[in-house]
């Protein structure tokens, strides 16, 4: 597994807090010594860790817990989220012209793993994005052309040129993929170092030459928080896209390195986890956190906190008087999962009598998603301006008449009143519970 140290040490911590009886400020503040153990040992930055730490402590000891969870629920979750906004909170969005040839230009490190990245690239688009072909402009070291070659195989074509120009061999390869259509050209680029000033104004040559649509660089996950320093460098001579990390098979310092590139402003579009070309995954930091602590059985109670949280909002808003049409949005979408609404309304003892008027059909209730689905922010927010000429615009949207709009308008405001008539958020919570509408 990827960083299975520091996933056994978190699991570890995680565990240690579901074994105590008394969760207060005491076990909250061990439970983060264990978890702050384990990110400096993969070399996090001590004040990333730091702060990671101020915040789940203080979320973990001052938010509300919602009903049927426990504060430990409360802090693992939070430590869960936490560690998914420190590596870069939701996957980076490869963006690319599907009418165009793209070129994207590789760069990266002296034995970052760069060239072994582009082949692993190459064959990653292919699978996704059509044709891919890779342009091999590293005169530095000409046996990188056949590393790819042998790497890609039959695959991807690899163009190389007998110049010692890298922007002339760019220069052709490019012209020889776009007249035949490609959809991406990689162009692999000879190593850097940081500190060498003239090497990386060479690079902004390239960049200036070739004007890529994306610029990836390849970070070595072995070099833990230095990645920073080495994203920042890059990044003030060119405009980086996104980087890939590599080595994070045998990386003990590759949790530093993930949370250095996340904080130097760079997303994280790839990280390998192998020699083999299919050794590269697109980086998920949802789903990446989720390994380190142990799989679904994290995600899933973050997911049903979060319902609960959700489900406490809505009670609460109930209670106020301010049940709008987003939220009966929600209770639709709720009613479509918890089953057959003939039966859940059997289960409550005079709630049928209540809405015999209203039609719950399940094809009904699609299209009344759509109808919600068709109006503006404003109108499903307060319902009460929605008639004459909006009826007929929201009909038009969603393709329905203006009587299935106004047969939607009648139902919901039935089941506000119903809801509302509830006088206290516990009763109505019991409903929606026998109801089979929360977690």
């Amino acid at each position: 597994m990827v960083l299975e140290k520091l996933g056994t040490s978190l699991r570890n911590a995680v565990n240690r807090l579901r074994g105590k009886t008394v969760i207060d400020e005491a076990a909250i503040t061990e439970f983060l010594r264990d978890v702050q153990r384990a990110l400096l040992e993969a070399d996090v930055n001590v004040k990333l860790v730091l702060e990671l730490s101020k915040r789940v402590k203080e979320r973990a000891l001052k938010e509300e817990v919602p009903p049927g969870f426990s504060r430990r629920d409360l802090a693992v979750k939070i430590l869960y989220e936490e560690l998914t906004n420190l590596l870069g909170r939701k996957p980076a969005e490869i963006e690319l012209d599907g009418k165009k040839t793209n070129v994207i230009l590789v760069v990266g490190i002296e034995g970052s793993g760069k060239t072994t990245t582009v082949a692993k690239l190459a064959h990653w688009f292919s699978k996704r994005y059509g044709k891919v072909a890779i342009v091999s402009s590293d005169v530095i070291r000409p046996a990188s052309r056949l590393q790819l070659e042998q790497m890609v195989g039959d695959e991807v074509p690899v163009f190389w040129k007998d110049s010692k120009d890298p922007m002339e061999i760019m220069r052709a390869g490019m012209e020889k993929f776009r007249k035949e259509k490609y959809n991406i050209v990689l162009v692999d680029t000879a190593g850097r170092h940081k500190e060498e000033e003239g090497l990386m104004r060479e690079l902004r040559e390239y960049y200036e030459a070739v004007k890529p649509d994306l610029v990836l660089l390849v970070v070595d996950g072995t070099i833990g928080q230095e990645a920073f320093n080495q994203a920042k460098a890059f990044a003030q001579s060119i405009p980086i896209g996104g980087v890939v990390v590599t080595k994070l098979d045998g990386a003990a310092k590759g949790g530093g390195a993930l949370s250095a590139v996340a904080a130097a402003g760079a997303p994280i579009y790839f990280i390998g986890t192998g020699e083999k070309l299919e050794d590269l995954e697109r980086f998920d930091p949802d789903r990446f956190v989720s390994r380190l602590l142990g799989g679904g059985d994290v995600v899933e109670l973050a997911k049903r906190m979060e319902e609960a949280f959700k489900e406490t909002e809505l009670l609460e808003r109930i209670s106020k008087g301010k049940f709008d049409l987003e939220d009966f949005r929600d209770y639709l979408k709720q009613l479509t999962k918890a089953g057959p609404l003939d039966k859940l309304l059997e289960m409550i003892p005079g709630l049928g009598s209540r809405l015999s008027n209203v039609e719950f059909d399940p094809k009904e209730m699609e299209r009344w998603m759509a109808i919600i689905n068709s109006m503006t922010m404003e109108e499903r927010r307060d319902p009460s301006i929605i008639r004459g000429t909006r009826i007929e615009r929201i009909a038009r949207g969603s393709g329905v008449t203006a009587k299935d709009v106004r047969r939607l308008l009648k139902s919901y405001n039935q089941v506000k009143r119903m809801m509302e008539s509830m006088s206290s958020p516990a009763k109505m919570r019991r409903l929606m519970r026998r109801m089979g509408l929360s977690g």
